[in-house]
């Protein structure tokens, strides 16, 4: 019984339609929990130095038995997140062979839900990109009825060459209203010794709120082009809805309930952890959030990458329906808005949205978006208030005349708390 829920829950995860690219792509029903760790606390966004020698860690669970032979590969992509055309292999990537098999593995210790835990340190010896620009990383494997090879997950990152430069401001002072629901940004690049003859041609940029995929602004128009410099200044382009602050949860023992957990219990084939009810803000909170992180840990055991229980998290967000908008969880763990995976349906009873998600024992930042019927717009149940703090990336890509690829050329990934 265990088995067949959660195939059924994970089998949901993958070969969704989504609004917009996720950075992170699950396509095999068996694999969870996917982190892409980078930086000194593993919470930066997945962008590398060419040449510097740094590195992120890809992590995930398969639940299948025992051990599958993975490989990976990688791609180089445009800013749009498509695959670029025209470039051999040879021309992205140095590398020992067409795909590297995954090596680092461990088993499960200890828990119900038996599974096998992979990592990956990328780049490294046997495989290394040699350009700038947007990359995923696939992972592949090998059917065992068929024998055909097919991707179980795909990743984004990049590799910025660091030719250029580019800052970020935030203010509330918009041309949408002053002090409200809005949060305007503005943008400075300087392409260094790069030349620059058409910007509309050979400039892109895109910025992100709190890595949401939905919203991101991709070729915002620049208000002035000096030389080598642009500038974007009152664009309405780069005007966001401020949000809220996100929620969390910790979810560390099968023994008790941890923080916004109302009770933890063993039905006999799965742990069921329910959470504490949700209801919309009234209010902007000052509690300091996480943007939808998620941390990996446990308190029954020492690992938490092989010991970490699996249980389905019971979420409820009691407020009145709404039959014109779909409900959805969202962290930076979830595949982004909408994801029918993470979509909440309503209970009459509870009078309340209700999902369950089969989890990994950690903690979990979170929150809900609202989707009216009809529209690709997301935006936070909990209201938008101007005071909230929000993560903002920005890249910068250049391609002059002539090239065949964009290269990233500057990055930059601040937290405002705009006054």
């Amino acid at each position: 019984m265990k088995r067949i829920l959660y195939n059924i829950v994970l089998s949901l995860l993958c070969c969704l339609p989504c609004s917009a690219q996720p950075f992170t792509e699950v396509l095999d029903e068996h694999i969870a929990t996917v982190e892409v760790r980078c930086g000194a606390d593993g919470a930066a966004l997945p962008v590398i130095g060419l040449g510097t020698g740094e590195t992120f860690t890809l992590s995930f669970d398969d639940l299948s038995a025992g051990y599958r032979r993975f490989e990976y590969h990688i791609e180089h992509l445009t800013p749009n997140f498509q695959p670029t055309e025209g470039l051999f292999e040879s021309e992205y990537v140095r590398s020992v062979a067409e795909t590297e098999p995954i090596e680092e593995y461990d088993e499960s210790i200890g828990t119900v839900q038996t599974y096998t835990h992979y990592r990956l340190q990328f780049p490294n010896q046997r495989m290394t990109p040699i350009i700038s620009g947007n990359y995923r990383l696939v992972v592949t494997a090998e059917d065992e009825d068929t024998g055909e090879v097919t991707d179980v997950l795909r990743v984004w990152f990049a590799v910025c060459d660091g030719t250029g430069s580019v800052s970020l401001t935030a203010t509330t002072d918009t041309d949408a209203g002053r002090n409200g629901v809005w949060q305007q940004l503005g943008m400075k690049v300087n392409l260094g010794s790069q030349p620059l003859r058409r910007a509309d041609e050979e400039v892109r940029t895109l910025v992100l709120q709190n890595r949401r995929t939905d919203n991101a602004v991709l070729d915002a128009r620049p208000t002035y082009v000096l030389g080598n410099e642009l500038e974007w200044s009152h664009s309405r382009d780069l005007i966001f809805r401020a949000g809220s602050q996100f929620r969390a949860f910790e979810m560390r023992s099968t023994r008790y309930p941890g923080m916004h957990q109302e009770s933890v219990r063993w039905d006999g084939d799965n742990y069921q952890a329910r959470l504490m009810m949700d209801e919309p803000l009234r209010s902007y909170l000052t509690e300091p959030d996480r943007n939808g992180q998620r941390v990996i840990r446990t308190d029954d055991g020492q690992d938490a990458a092989t010991q970490g229980e699996y249980s389905f998290a019971h979420f409820t967000l009691h407020t009145d329906p709404r039959p014109d908008t779909h409900y959805y969880i969202y962290g930076q763990w979830t595949p982004g808005c909408p994801a029918r995976a993470y979509r909440m349906t309503y209970d009459e009873t509870a009078e309340a949205y209700t999902a369950q998600l089969y989890l990994k024992q950690g903690y979990y930042s979170y929150t809900y978006l609202c989707q009216p019927s009809g529209s690709r717009a997301c935006y936070q149940a909990d209201g938008d208030y101007w005071q909230t703090e929000n993560e903002y990336a920005a890249l910068v890509y250049y391609r002059p005349s002539g090239s065949r690829y964009w290269q990233l050329v500057a990055w930059t990934c601040p937290t405002f708390a705009p006054r």
